[in-house]
C-alpha cells in the first residue's frame, strides 16, 4: 500500500441513476464519482476498492470501500469532505482507519442483501425506484418455503448470469428469510458470497413459488439442474439493496 493509512469508507447511495459501482469507459458509476471527490480533497488519485459490485440501479445502504490516504484529516473531517462534494444520492456514513492489510473484498466474511416488493394492488408511486411492484396476491408461506431450499452450501449455477464469469459457482448462504410489512414483503439474504444477477435470479425464482407455480420442494431441482434455464427471470435492480457487509 502506498500510504500510512488505510481507511475504510461506509457508504449508501441510491443507484438509480448509475450504471453501477464499478469504473466504467462510458457511463456514471458510484465508484468514479468517489474517487473523483477523493482526489479533489486529497489530490492523489487513488483506486477505491470495493466490496462487491452493485448492478446499474442497484442501491446500497452497507456498501463498503477501502481507500490508502496520505494525508492527515481526521475520520470525521474527511467524511465531511467527501460528503459536501458528492451527489445528494450518495452519502459516506463512516470513515475509519483500518490496518494494512484490510481490503474491502477481499477480507469480507459475509454480505446482507435486502430486496423489496411492493405487493399491493396499486403501485407505491414513491417507491418506483426502490421496489417491484407485484399486484398479484403472493403466498408467503409458500415464498418462505422455498427458500429454506436455497441455506446452506451448494451450487448455485442455476442463479447465475449467463456472462457471470468466477472460478467456482459454489456459494453458503447463511439466511434467507421473507418478512411481511403491510403491502410489501422483504427478502434479507446473507452469505459468503454471491455470484453475478444471483439475488435478482433467486427472487425472480422464489416469485414464481408465490404465484403458485410450482411446489416449494422443487426448488431443491432447480438448484441441482445447474442450468440458468431452469431458474425463474431476473428481478428487476430496483428492488435490490446491498444491506450490509461483515468482516
Amino acid at each position: 500500500m502506498e500510504s500510512g493509512r488505510n481507511l475504510k469508507l461506509t457508504i449508501a447511495y441510491d443507484g438509480t441513476a448509475y450504471n453501477g459501482w464499478q469504473v466504467q469507459p462510458n457511463g456514471t458509476t458510484i465508484q468514479a464519482q468517489l474517487e473523483n471527490v477523493a482526489a479533489k480533497f486529497s489530490g492523489v488519485r487513488r483506486r477505491l476498492a470495493g466490496s462487491g459490485r452493485t448492478d446499474a440501479g442497484v442501491h446500497a445502504w452497507g456498501q463498503v470501500a477501502s481507500w490508502p490516504y496520505a494525508g492527515t484529516l481526521p475520520g470525521p473531517r474527511i467524511q465531511a469532505a467527501f460528503n459536501s462534494l458528492l451527489p445528494k444520492d450518495i452519502v459516506v456514513r463512516r470513515v475509519e482507519d483500518v490496518s494494512a492489510d484490510f481490503h474491502a473484498r477481499k477480507s469480507a466474511r459475509a454480505k446482507t442483501y435486502l430486496y423489496i416488493i411492493d405487493n399491493g394492488l396499486v403501485a407505491n408511486p414513491l417507491l418506483r425506484n426502490h421496489a417491484w411492484h407485484i399486484r398479484q396476491p403472493l403466498d408467503l408461506n409458500a415464498l418462505r418455503r422455498a427458500a429454506e431450499f436455497l441455506l446452506g452450501e451448494h451450487d448455485f449455477n442455476s442463479f447465475k448470469a449467463a456472462d457471470g464469469e468466477t472460478a467456482t459457482s459454489t456459494r453458503t448462504l447463511i439466511q434467507a428469510r421473507w418478512l411481511k410489512r403491510g403491502p410489501y414483503l422483504m427478502f434479507f439474504v446473507k452469505g459468503n458470497g454471491f455470484l453475478k444477477n444471483m439475488v435478482r435470479i433467486m427472487v425472480g425464482t422464489l416469485i414464481d413459488f408465490g404465484r403458485g407455480k410450482y411446489p416449494p420442494a422443487q426448488m431443491a431441482d432447480i438448484i441441482k439442474a445447474g442450468e440458468r434455464t431452469a431458474a425463474g427471470i431476473t428481478a428487476p435492480a430496483r428492488g435490490l439493496i446491498l444491506r450490509s457487509v461483515d468482516y
